[in-house]
Protein backbone atom coordinates (compact mmCIF):
# COMPACT_ATOMS: atom_id res chain seq x y z
CA UNK A 1 0.00 0.00 0.00
CA UNK A 2 2.57 2.41 0.88
CA UNK A 3 4.38 1.91 -2.42
CA UNK A 4 1.18 2.25 -4.47
CA UNK A 5 1.07 5.74 -2.58
CA UNK A 6 4.42 6.81 -3.81
CA UNK A 7 3.49 5.93 -6.90
CA UNK A 8 0.21 8.26 -7.37
CA UNK A 9 2.48 11.12 -4.86
CA UNK A 10 5.20 10.94 -8.05
CA UNK A 11 2.88 10.46 -10.35
CA UNK A 12 1.10 13.74 -9.00
CA UNK A 13 4.76 15.38 -8.63
CA UNK A 14 5.32 14.65 -12.53
CA UNK A 15 1.90 15.92 -13.55
CA UNK A 16 2.76 19.57 -11.49
CA UNK A 17 6.17 19.93 -13.15
CA UNK A 18 5.27 19.20 -16.82
CA UNK A 19 1.54 21.10 -16.62
CA UNK A 20 2.44 23.99 -14.79
CA UNK A 21 6.08 24.42 -13.76
CA UNK A 22 7.43 24.26 -16.97
CA UNK A 23 4.74 26.67 -18.21
CA UNK A 24 5.25 29.13 -15.59
CA UNK A 25 8.98 28.93 -16.58
CA UNK A 26 8.25 30.58 -19.85
CA UNK A 27 8.93 34.39 -18.97
CA UNK A 28 11.51 33.61 -16.59
CA UNK A 29 13.62 31.36 -19.45
CA UNK A 30 12.44 34.08 -22.49
CA UNK A 31 13.18 37.78 -22.38
CA UNK A 32 12.35 40.96 -24.52
CA UNK A 33 15.43 41.28 -26.90
CA UNK A 34 17.25 44.26 -25.37
CA UNK A 35 17.51 47.36 -27.91
CA UNK A 36 19.17 51.08 -27.44
CA UNK A 37 15.79 52.66 -26.08
CA UNK A 38 14.53 51.64 -23.05
CA UNK A 39 10.96 52.04 -23.68
CA UNK A 40 11.23 49.63 -26.58
CA UNK A 41 7.61 48.60 -27.86
CA UNK A 42 7.11 45.21 -27.67
CA UNK A 43 5.47 42.75 -29.76
CA UNK A 44 4.36 39.05 -29.80
CA UNK A 45 4.21 37.22 -33.44
CA UNK A 46 1.90 34.38 -32.66
CA UNK A 47 2.19 32.02 -35.86
CA UNK A 48 -0.63 29.10 -36.95
CA UNK A 49 -2.29 28.63 -34.02
CA UNK A 50 -4.91 26.71 -36.45
CA UNK A 51 -7.45 25.89 -33.47
CA UNK A 52 -8.27 22.08 -34.08
CA UNK A 53 -11.93 21.03 -34.75
CA UNK A 54 -13.73 17.99 -37.08
CA UNK A 55 -11.99 18.38 -40.38
CA UNK A 56 -8.18 18.18 -38.55
CA UNK A 57 -7.83 14.67 -38.27
CA UNK A 58 -9.26 11.48 -40.30
CA UNK A 59 -10.21 9.74 -36.88
CA UNK A 60 -11.27 12.16 -34.94
CA UNK A 61 -14.65 13.68 -36.82
CA UNK A 62 -16.66 13.88 -33.98
CA UNK A 63 -17.54 12.18 -30.34
CA UNK A 64 -15.24 11.95 -27.41
CA UNK A 65 -11.85 11.78 -29.02
CA UNK A 66 -12.88 15.13 -31.22
CA UNK A 67 -13.36 16.60 -27.58
CA UNK A 68 -10.12 15.34 -26.07
CA UNK A 69 -7.94 16.39 -29.10
CA UNK A 70 -9.62 19.92 -28.84
CA UNK A 71 -9.14 19.96 -24.87
CA UNK A 72 -5.41 18.82 -25.57
CA UNK A 73 -4.91 21.98 -28.06
CA UNK A 74 -6.86 24.71 -26.10
CA UNK A 75 -5.44 24.21 -23.06
CA UNK A 76 -1.92 24.09 -23.89
CA UNK A 77 -2.42 27.14 -26.17
CA UNK A 78 -4.31 29.20 -23.18
CA UNK A 79 -1.39 28.22 -20.59
CA UNK A 80 1.48 29.14 -23.28
CA UNK A 81 -0.44 32.78 -24.30
CA UNK A 82 -1.29 33.66 -20.12
CA UNK A 83 2.53 33.19 -19.88
CA UNK A 84 3.07 35.22 -23.01
CA UNK A 85 0.90 37.93 -21.69
CA UNK A 86 2.98 37.82 -18.58
CA UNK A 87 6.05 39.43 -20.28
CA UNK A 88 3.14 42.08 -21.05
CA UNK A 89 3.43 42.89 -24.60
CA UNK A 90 2.43 46.10 -25.91
CA UNK A 91 0.47 44.33 -28.80
CA UNK A 92 0.17 40.91 -30.76
CA UNK A 93 0.28 39.99 -33.88
CA UNK A 94 -0.99 37.19 -35.70
CA UNK A 95 0.05 36.08 -39.03
CA UNK A 96 -2.55 33.94 -39.79
CA UNK A 97 -4.12 30.17 -40.05
CA UNK A 98 -6.18 31.43 -36.49
CA UNK A 99 -8.30 27.99 -37.39
CA UNK A 100 -7.98 24.69 -38.96
CA UNK A 101 -11.48 24.25 -41.02
CA UNK A 102 -12.54 27.41 -41.32
CA UNK A 103 -14.06 26.29 -44.95
CA UNK A 104 -15.52 23.48 -44.39
CA UNK A 105 -17.63 25.05 -41.13
CA UNK A 106 -21.40 26.46 -41.31
CA UNK A 107 -22.07 29.74 -39.60
CA UNK A 108 -23.28 28.26 -36.47
CA UNK A 109 -20.18 26.39 -36.11
CA UNK A 110 -18.08 29.03 -36.96
CA UNK A 111 -19.48 31.26 -34.21
CA UNK A 112 -18.46 28.31 -32.06
CA UNK A 113 -14.91 28.07 -33.14
CA UNK A 114 -14.69 32.17 -32.90
CA UNK A 115 -16.04 31.65 -29.09
CA UNK A 116 -13.42 29.10 -28.63
CA UNK A 117 -10.46 31.41 -29.88
CA UNK A 118 -11.22 34.47 -27.75
CA UNK A 119 -11.17 32.10 -24.57
CA UNK A 120 -7.81 30.80 -25.62
CA UNK A 121 -6.49 33.98 -26.85
CA UNK A 122 -8.17 36.67 -24.54
CA UNK A 123 -6.24 38.96 -23.68
CA UNK A 124 -6.76 43.19 -21.69
CA UNK A 125 -8.01 45.29 -24.15
CA UNK A 126 -4.90 47.55 -23.69
CA UNK A 127 -3.10 45.48 -25.45
CA UNK A 128 -3.21 45.70 -29.19
CA UNK A 129 -4.04 42.98 -31.31
CA UNK A 130 -3.36 42.84 -35.11
CA UNK A 131 -4.64 39.63 -37.79
CA UNK A 132 -4.11 38.97 -41.20
CA UNK A 133 -6.04 35.78 -42.81
CA UNK A 134 -4.19 32.35 -43.61
CA UNK A 135 -5.04 29.99 -46.20
CA UNK A 136 -6.85 27.73 -43.50
CA UNK A 137 -9.41 30.81 -42.60
CA UNK A 138 -10.43 31.97 -46.06
CA UNK A 139 -9.34 29.13 -48.48
CA UNK A 140 -6.86 29.95 -51.47
CA UNK A 141 -8.30 28.65 -54.52
CA UNK A 142 -10.96 26.69 -55.99
CA UNK A 143 -12.58 24.41 -54.94
CA UNK A 144 -11.85 25.28 -51.15
CA UNK A 145 -11.67 29.36 -51.67
CA UNK A 146 -14.04 30.53 -49.49
CA UNK A 147 -15.82 33.85 -50.13
CA UNK A 148 -18.40 33.58 -47.01
CA UNK A 149 -15.03 32.75 -44.69
CA UNK A 150 -13.10 35.82 -46.02
CA UNK A 151 -16.71 38.01 -45.16
CA UNK A 152 -16.60 36.19 -41.82
CA UNK A 153 -12.76 36.95 -41.45
CA UNK A 154 -13.42 40.80 -42.09
CA UNK A 155 -15.91 41.00 -39.41
CA UNK A 156 -14.65 39.37 -36.71
CA UNK A 157 -10.54 40.10 -37.35
CA UNK A 158 -8.74 42.11 -40.08
CA UNK A 159 -9.94 43.99 -43.30
CA UNK A 160 -7.68 42.35 -46.74
CA UNK A 161 -5.15 45.21 -46.66
CA UNK A 162 -4.85 47.60 -43.77
CA UNK A 163 -2.37 50.10 -43.03
CA UNK A 164 -2.10 51.75 -39.24
CA UNK A 165 0.03 53.34 -37.04
CA UNK A 166 2.07 51.01 -34.41
CA UNK A 167 4.92 53.10 -31.85
CA UNK A 168 6.14 55.10 -34.69
CA UNK A 169 6.24 52.61 -37.33
CA UNK A 170 3.77 52.16 -40.13
CA UNK A 171 1.73 48.53 -39.94
CA UNK A 172 0.97 47.31 -43.47
CA UNK A 173 -1.28 44.24 -42.85
CA UNK A 174 -1.56 42.49 -46.32
CA UNK A 175 -3.85 39.19 -47.02
CA UNK A 176 -1.72 37.62 -49.32
CA UNK A 177 -4.03 34.79 -50.42
CA UNK A 178 -5.91 37.94 -52.54
CA UNK A 179 -2.38 38.23 -54.02
CA UNK A 180 -2.64 34.79 -56.05
CA UNK A 181 -6.05 36.17 -57.47
CA UNK A 182 -3.95 39.42 -59.15
CA UNK A 183 -5.48 41.84 -56.63
CA UNK A 184 -4.13 45.23 -56.54
CA UNK A 185 -1.52 45.40 -53.63
CA UNK A 186 -1.43 49.11 -54.52
CA UNK A 187 -3.14 52.21 -52.41
CA UNK A 188 -0.73 52.20 -49.26
CA UNK A 189 -0.09 55.76 -47.88
CA UNK A 190 3.25 56.96 -48.32
CA UNK A 191 5.37 57.51 -45.98
CA UNK A 192 8.96 58.18 -47.39
CA UNK A 193 10.61 58.61 -43.73
CA UNK A 194 8.98 56.01 -42.05
CA UNK A 195 9.79 52.48 -41.55
CA UNK A 196 7.18 49.50 -42.66
CA UNK A 197 6.68 46.21 -41.17
CA UNK A 198 4.50 44.04 -43.59
CA UNK A 199 2.18 41.35 -42.27
CA UNK A 200 1.70 38.44 -44.67
CA UNK A 201 1.00 35.10 -43.99
CA UNK A 202 2.05 32.92 -46.96
CA UNK A 203 6.17 33.65 -47.32
CA UNK A 204 7.36 35.66 -49.52
CA UNK A 205 9.17 33.92 -52.92
CA UNK A 206 13.00 33.12 -52.51
CA UNK A 207 15.55 30.10 -54.28
CA UNK A 208 13.96 27.10 -52.76
CA UNK A 209 16.08 25.81 -49.74
CA UNK A 210 17.36 29.12 -49.05
CA UNK A 211 19.03 28.82 -45.57
CA UNK A 212 16.78 29.87 -42.88
CA UNK A 213 19.42 30.41 -39.72
CA UNK A 214 19.80 28.23 -36.83
CA UNK A 215 16.47 28.99 -35.29
CA UNK A 216 15.10 26.50 -37.65
CA UNK A 217 14.04 22.78 -36.56
CA UNK A 218 14.65 21.41 -39.76
CA UNK A 219 17.79 21.09 -41.86
CA UNK A 220 15.86 22.09 -44.94
CA UNK A 221 14.83 25.36 -45.55
CA UNK A 222 11.59 26.51 -46.96
CA UNK A 223 10.83 24.58 -50.71
CA UNK A 224 8.15 25.65 -53.10
CA UNK A 225 5.29 23.22 -53.43
CA UNK A 226 1.28 23.71 -53.48
CA UNK A 227 -1.99 21.82 -53.27
CA UNK A 228 -5.29 21.43 -52.35
CA UNK A 229 -5.65 24.81 -50.04
CA UNK A 230 -2.60 25.78 -49.92
CA UNK A 231 1.05 27.41 -51.53
CA UNK A 232 3.75 28.00 -49.12
CA UNK A 233 5.57 30.40 -51.25
CA UNK A 234 4.36 33.90 -52.81
CA UNK A 235 5.01 33.76 -56.62
CA UNK A 236 8.06 35.34 -57.60
CA UNK A 237 6.29 38.04 -59.72
CA UNK A 238 3.72 38.90 -57.11
CA UNK A 239 7.25 39.33 -54.63
CA UNK A 240 8.50 41.72 -56.60
CA UNK A 241 5.74 43.85 -56.92
CA UNK A 242 5.06 43.68 -53.04
CA UNK A 243 8.61 44.45 -52.50
CA UNK A 244 8.42 47.66 -54.89
CA UNK A 245 5.15 48.83 -53.79
CA UNK A 246 4.66 48.08 -50.08
CA UNK A 247 9.08 48.96 -49.65
CA UNK A 248 8.79 46.89 -46.25
CA UNK A 249 12.13 47.26 -43.63
CA UNK A 250 10.99 44.26 -42.06
CA UNK A 251 8.08 41.21 -42.83
CA UNK A 252 6.59 38.85 -40.65
CA UNK A 253 5.06 35.64 -42.28
CA UNK A 254 3.92 32.24 -41.18
CA UNK A 255 2.30 29.05 -43.07
CA UNK A 256 5.52 26.72 -42.67
CA UNK A 257 4.82 25.97 -39.18
CA UNK A 258 8.69 26.07 -39.02
CA UNK A 259 11.24 29.27 -38.66
CA UNK A 260 13.02 30.84 -41.00
CA UNK A 261 14.78 34.02 -41.36
CA UNK A 262 15.60 35.61 -45.21
CA UNK A 263 16.86 38.98 -46.35
CA UNK A 264 15.67 40.38 -49.73
CA UNK A 265 17.21 42.65 -51.50
CA UNK A 266 14.49 44.96 -53.89
CA UNK A 267 15.47 47.91 -56.04
CA UNK A 268 13.68 51.27 -54.33
CA UNK A 269 13.98 55.31 -55.20
CA UNK A 270 16.86 55.19 -52.61
CA UNK A 271 18.37 52.30 -54.47
CA UNK A 272 18.97 49.19 -53.47
CA UNK A 273 17.07 48.17 -50.14
CA UNK A 274 16.80 45.19 -47.29
CA UNK A 275 14.03 43.44 -45.44
CA UNK A 276 14.42 40.86 -43.52
CA UNK A 277 11.82 38.54 -43.14
CA UNK A 278 10.99 36.75 -40.01
CA UNK A 279 8.84 33.33 -40.83
CA UNK A 280 7.12 32.24 -37.61
CA UNK A 281 6.83 28.91 -36.13
CA UNK A 282 3.83 27.37 -35.46
CA UNK A 283 1.80 28.49 -31.39
CA UNK A 284 0.01 24.69 -31.73
CA UNK A 285 2.31 21.81 -30.74
CA UNK A 286 -0.59 19.27 -32.73
CA UNK A 287 0.56 21.09 -36.03
CA UNK A 288 3.45 19.15 -37.44
CA UNK A 289 6.08 20.95 -35.49
CA UNK A 290 6.94 19.36 -31.54
CA UNK A 291 8.62 22.52 -30.67
CA UNK A 292 5.94 25.50 -30.76
CA UNK A 293 6.94 28.65 -29.73
CA UNK A 294 6.32 32.51 -30.16
CA UNK A 295 8.34 35.32 -31.46
CA UNK A 296 9.72 38.24 -29.11
CA UNK A 297 9.46 41.33 -31.25
CA UNK A 298 11.54 44.58 -29.64
CA UNK A 299 11.19 47.88 -32.08
CA UNK A 300 13.51 50.70 -30.61
CA UNK A 301 10.99 53.50 -31.28
CA UNK A 302 13.63 56.46 -29.96
CA UNK A 303 15.72 55.16 -32.72
CA UNK A 304 12.80 54.98 -35.04
CA UNK A 305 11.73 58.66 -34.22
CA UNK A 306 16.17 59.37 -34.35
CA UNK A 307 15.96 58.04 -38.17
CA UNK A 308 13.10 59.35 -39.38
CA UNK A 309 13.98 62.94 -37.74
CA UNK A 310 16.99 62.77 -39.68
CA UNK A 311 15.61 61.46 -42.57
CA UNK A 312 13.04 64.53 -42.62
CA UNK A 313 15.81 67.10 -42.22
CA UNK A 314 17.38 65.87 -45.26
CA UNK A 315 14.13 65.70 -47.72
CA UNK A 316 13.92 69.37 -46.61
CA UNK A 317 17.20 70.34 -47.09
CA UNK A 318 18.25 70.19 -50.45
CA UNK A 319 22.12 70.88 -49.90
CA UNK A 320 22.50 69.00 -47.67
CA UNK A 321 26.28 69.00 -46.54
CA UNK A 322 28.37 65.05 -46.99
CA UNK A 323 28.82 65.25 -43.24
CA UNK A 324 24.91 65.02 -43.00
CA UNK A 325 24.52 62.46 -45.47
CA UNK A 326 27.02 60.35 -43.67
CA UNK A 327 25.66 60.93 -40.33
CA UNK A 328 22.44 60.06 -41.92
CA UNK A 329 23.83 56.92 -43.08
CA UNK A 330 25.19 56.11 -39.59
CA UNK A 331 21.76 56.50 -38.20
CA UNK A 332 20.03 54.35 -40.84
CA UNK A 333 22.33 51.18 -40.11
CA UNK A 334 21.56 50.86 -36.81
CA UNK A 335 19.33 48.02 -35.92
CA UNK A 336 16.05 49.41 -35.21
CA UNK A 337 14.43 46.13 -33.74
CA UNK A 338 15.56 42.99 -32.38
CA UNK A 339 13.74 39.76 -31.79
CA UNK A 340 14.05 36.34 -29.99
CA UNK A 341 12.17 32.84 -30.57
CA UNK A 342 10.74 31.91 -27.23
CA UNK A 343 10.19 27.74 -27.25
CA UNK A 344 7.30 26.51 -25.54
CA UNK A 345 6.84 23.67 -23.20
CA UNK A 346 7.13 20.34 -25.46
CA UNK A 347 3.88 19.10 -25.10
CA UNK A 348 4.63 15.92 -27.10
CA UNK A 349 7.45 15.14 -25.57
CA UNK A 350 5.50 15.42 -22.31
CA UNK A 351 2.99 12.66 -23.48
CA UNK A 352 5.38 10.73 -24.38
CA UNK A 353 6.84 10.73 -20.85
CA UNK A 354 4.08 9.95 -19.41
CA UNK A 355 3.17 6.76 -21.80
CA UNK A 356 7.01 5.45 -20.78
CA UNK A 357 6.09 6.45 -17.15
CA UNK A 358 2.77 4.33 -16.58
CA UNK A 359 4.36 1.69 -19.01
CA UNK A 360 7.39 1.14 -16.53
CA UNK A 361 5.16 1.09 -13.55
CA UNK A 362 3.06 -1.11 -14.93
CA UNK A 363 6.40 -3.46 -15.70
CA UNK A 364 7.77 -2.60 -12.12
CA UNK A 365 4.05 -3.74 -10.68
CA UNK A 366 4.42 -6.78 -12.68
CA UNK A 367 7.41 -7.94 -11.52
CA UNK A 368 6.82 -7.11 -7.62
CA UNK A 369 3.51 -9.24 -8.20
CA UNK A 370 5.55 -11.97 -9.69
CA UNK A 371 8.07 -12.64 -7.33
CA UNK A 372 6.07 -11.35 -3.93
CA UNK A 373 2.93 -13.61 -4.02
CA UNK A 374 0.91 -13.57 -0.89
CA UNK A 375 1.43 -16.20 1.35
CA UNK A 376 -2.21 -17.80 0.73
CA UNK A 377 -1.80 -17.75 -2.83
CA UNK A 378 1.71 -19.51 -2.55
CA UNK A 379 0.38 -22.52 -0.40
CA UNK A 380 -2.01 -23.27 -3.33
CA UNK A 381 0.68 -23.49 -5.39
CA UNK A 382 1.91 -26.26 -3.52
CA UNK A 383 -0.67 -28.68 -4.66
CA UNK A 384 -0.01 -28.20 -8.12
CA UNK A 385 2.55 -29.01 -10.99
CA UNK A 386 5.91 -27.27 -11.54
CA UNK A 387 4.41 -25.81 -14.81
CA UNK A 388 1.03 -25.41 -13.60
CA UNK A 389 2.89 -23.03 -10.79
CA UNK A 390 4.51 -20.81 -13.25
CA UNK A 391 1.12 -20.35 -15.18
CA UNK A 392 -0.68 -19.27 -12.02
CA UNK A 393 2.11 -17.30 -11.20
CA UNK A 394 1.79 -14.91 -14.04
CA UNK A 395 -1.83 -15.35 -14.56
CA UNK A 396 -1.91 -13.64 -10.84
CA UNK A 397 0.70 -11.45 -11.42
CA UNK A 398 -1.11 -9.84 -14.51
CA UNK A 399 -4.39 -9.66 -12.87
CA UNK A 400 -2.65 -7.84 -10.06
CA UNK A 401 -0.85 -5.59 -12.29
CA UNK A 402 -4.25 -5.11 -14.31
CA UNK A 403 -5.97 -3.99 -11.02
CA UNK A 404 -3.18 -1.58 -9.78
CA UNK A 405 -3.24 0.06 -13.19
CA UNK A 406 -6.66 0.85 -13.29
CA UNK A 407 -6.84 1.91 -9.46
CA UNK A 408 -3.28 4.25 -10.61
CA UNK A 409 -4.65 5.39 -14.02
CA UNK A 410 -7.65 6.76 -12.51
CA UNK A 411 -5.94 9.15 -9.85
CA UNK A 412 -3.73 10.54 -12.05
CA UNK A 413 -6.87 11.40 -14.62
CA UNK A 414 -8.59 12.81 -12.23
CA UNK A 415 -5.32 14.88 -10.95
CA UNK A 416 -4.76 15.74 -14.52
CA UNK A 417 -8.31 16.70 -15.14
CA UNK A 418 -8.42 18.86 -12.56
CA UNK A 419 -5.43 20.76 -13.96
CA UNK A 420 -7.35 21.42 -17.06
CA UNK A 421 -10.15 22.09 -15.81
CA UNK A 422 -8.37 24.82 -13.35
CA UNK A 423 -6.80 26.16 -17.10
CA UNK A 424 -9.82 26.06 -18.42
CA UNK A 425 -11.81 27.90 -15.97
CA UNK A 426 -9.30 30.60 -15.21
Amino acid sequence: MLAKNKFVVLSGLILLYHEVLVFLSVPYRCSWPTTTCPDAFRAAVVGDPQLTDRSSYWFAPSGMMLWLIEQLSDVFMKKSFRQVLAMRPHAVLFVGDLMDGTVRLTDEEYEQELARFRHVFSMPPHVQRLFVAGNHDVGIRSPALCPVCRRRFEKHFAMRKYAKEMSDLMVVGMDSIQVFHNTSIQGFPSAPCQRKLLLSHVPLWRESDSPCGATRGSARGIDYGQGFNYENMLPRSVTENLLRDVAPDLILSGDDHDHCKHVHLYPSAEGHKEATEITVGTFSWLQGNPRPSVVLLSISTCLLRKQKSHCLRRLSNATATHVDEARQGEVSKEAWFDYRVCPLPRQLGAVFFYLSWLASSLLVSFAFHLLCLEKKFEEKLKKKERHWRVLLKVRRACALTWKDGIRSSSIILLMYGCIHLLAQLS
